[in-house]
């Protein structure tokens, strides 16, 4: 039953030959909004850059549910970018954790919730540890969160109209180049996977097993976190912002619909080949 519903709703929003048609449709709805600030307000706004951002935060996203499906076993590729995709969540959370004494960045109690849920669920469900071999195997999310510190250590010198120290400026701009960041070892995860062969890519995704339970810890940690950085503080600008506001719901929708579209490929068994299906109950595809 849980089957049929998730997957008759994943074909009434994308079709059955099309995987992208909605998620590029929100994409350039947050374009439009975008084009419609930079139109109707004067002046250096913050709303454009920020609805910029956002467009950007959502591109790898379309990409991601372009290009999964060619991979031999997506259920197997989620459980290898699982853990850089929460460790990039995990490190601008710090970030934001570490200036709240100063200066906070969203809401200060929730960005620590949120590190404490990335930590459980890097560690619960993916088994990372802050040892040597477990941060040389993320070391292309050690690479982005250097090129995000760089620039924005660049973008921040050039910046003239600086409200904080530069150090501060520095701290708030880079946990905004790692959440825009957060989903590209995924990105490059899966491209890479779909130039391969399929025999080659199915030994690699499963040599690590456990996929519910990285499915599990995955989207349990990701979007509780989104509905309270989109959707609940969208509610507190929307009176102030609208465009931002605005901005923030078609970014939630953008999440949710690639994780419907994940998890509803992993529930349909004509679709989806990978070891994960032996643990679902037999109920489900009744």
């Amino acid at each position: 039953m849980l089957a049929d519903i998730m997957w008759q709703a994943q074909q009434a929003l994308h079709g059955k030959n099309s995987n992208v048609v909605l998620p590029a449709l929100l994409v350039s709805a947050a374009a439009a909004l975008v084009l419609y600030s930079h139109a109707t307000e004067v002046g250096g706004s913050p709303t454009k850059t920020f609805l910029a951002l956002i467009m950007l935060q959502g591109l790898p996203l379309v990409f991601l549910e372009m290009k999964i499906l060619s991979c031999a076993d997506p259920v197997g590729m989620l459980s290898r970018f699982g853990a850089k995709v929460l460790l990039m969540h995990a490190c601008f959370l710090a970030l934001r954790v570490c200036t709240w004494p100063v200066l906070e960045v969203g809401m200060g109690v929730c960005n620590l919730l949120g590190l404490l849920a990335a930590c459980a669920a890097l560690y619960f469900g993916f088994g990372f540890s802050l040892t040597s071999a477990c941060a040389w195997r993320e070391n292309c999310v050690w690479g982005l969160v250097l090129l995000a510190l760089s620039a924005a250590c660049c973008t921040e010198f050039f910046d003239s109209y600086r409200h904080f120290s530069f150090v501060e400026s520095v701290i708030f701009t880079a946990s905004s180049y790692i959440e825009i960041l957060a989903f590209v070892p995924a990105v490059l995860m899966v491209y890479q996977c779909s130039k391969k062969s399929d025999d080659v890519a199915v030994e690699g995704l499963r040599k690590g097993g456990n996929e519910q339970r990285h499915a599990s810890a995955f989207f349990a940690f990701l979007l509780p976190l989104y509905v309270m950085e989109d959707v609940v503080y969208a509610f507190h600008v929307r009176g102030e912002e609208p465009l931002a506001a605005a901005g923030l719901i078609v970014h939630f929708i953008v999440l949710l619909d690639f994780a419907c579209f994940l998890l509803a490929h992993i529930y349909n068994p004509d679709k989806v080949h990978g070891s994960f299906l032996r643990w679902l109950p037999d109920q489900l595809w009744v």
